[in-house]
């Protein structure tokens, strides 16, 4: 026969084990949540800012100052580890964190054996060889992403709101000047051409907008060209103002005050954009959607005299 010791210590076991089960019942993600605990690391700034987008995930990134410099984004995650260089991230650092996986793009293919030995490693981009569309594939690379760090609930929601986006913002886009010819200037003599698989260039897609540019692109959906190949080019030029760049600024400047740019037939006809780079032109979606942004407000503002 049970004393009343025993009865008590049975039913105190018995409620223990039903408060256990009615938080875990109350809470069904919690053992998902301890997964996902530890750090994503990245060599890539596409990921980088898509890794972002989960609000709670602590990431470690490398070139942490490139990316700032480029986007002028300061309001990057508190928590975030800045890992050193993208090519030569410190592998030392990398072993004391958590990780739960090391994703990179596909130009450090050759870090991938050396890495895993950390943790797992997988390569993606959203500039890829895929015959998908340059916005299929941005979507895709951000599915990739939601994959590897068990979030697609997350990457759903921001595919959703990209996508909403991007139609709103075509309904104001219909009045703007086209064909754009999207350029950035390398030095005094060459400019970087955007064309359709690029960032800028799958915007332009998104919101039926005419790209001028018609050429062999690389990967990255660029082209380098002569600034002299311009004057055969009718098209809006929209400049991606890299100004703010020390190492920009007096290419950018000598260029525009030069006498051969002045005698462009578009830039003499006032045809001519200068467009704040405050995205990252080979990003994802959070640089495809501040493009988007930035272009629309640009093109609709008047030009100054």
């Amino acid at each position: 026969m049970l004393d009343g010791r025993s009865i008590s210590l049975r039913n105190t076991i018995s409620w223990f084990a039903l408060v256990i089960a009615t938080i875990l019942t109350s809470f069904p993600v919690w053992s998902q949540q301890v997964r996902e605990a530890g750090t994503v690391a990245t060599l890539d700034f596409a990921i980088a800012e898509t890794l972002f987008a989960f609000q709670d995930l602590p990431v470690a990134m490398g070139s942490v100052s490139n990316y700032q410099s480029w986007t002028e984004d300061y309001s990057l995650p508190p928590n975030l580890v800045d890992i050193g260089s993208n090519p030569q991230p410190n592998k030392e650092l990398l072993s004391t964190l958590n990780l739960d996986t090391i994703l990179i793009p596909l130009q450090y293919a050759y870090l991938k054996d050396d890495l895993s030995g950390i943790a797992p490693v997988a390569l993606l981009s959203p500039y890829n060889t895929s015959p998908l569309s340059g916005w299929e594939k941005m979507l895709a690379f951000t599915e990739e992403v939601g994959t590897h760090t068990e979030r697609k609930r997350d990457v759903n929601q921001l595919i959703v709101d990209a996508d909403d986006y991007m139609n709103r913002l075509r309904d104001t886009a219909t009045t703007l000047p086209q064909p754009l010819l999207l350029v950035q200037f390398l030095d005094t003599r060459h400019v970087r051409i955007y064309g359709h698989n690029s960032l800028p260039g799958i915007v332009l897609e998104q919101l039926g907008l005419r790209n001028a540019w018609e050429g062999p692109t690389s990967r990255w959906g660029i082209s380098t060209i002569g600034i002299g190949e311009l004057f055969n080019m009718e098209a809006h030029f929209v400049v991606v103002d890299t100004s703010h760049l020390p190492s920009r600024h007096s290419i950018q400047k000598n260029v525009m005050a030069s006498e051969l740019w002045g005698q462009l037939p578009s830039v003499r006809a006032g045809n001519t954009t200068l467009l704040d780079a405050d995205f990252w032109v080979f990003g994802a979606i959070p640089s495809t959607l501040r493009f988007a942004s930035s272009l629309v407000e640009a093109l609709e503002t008047p030009a100054e005299p």
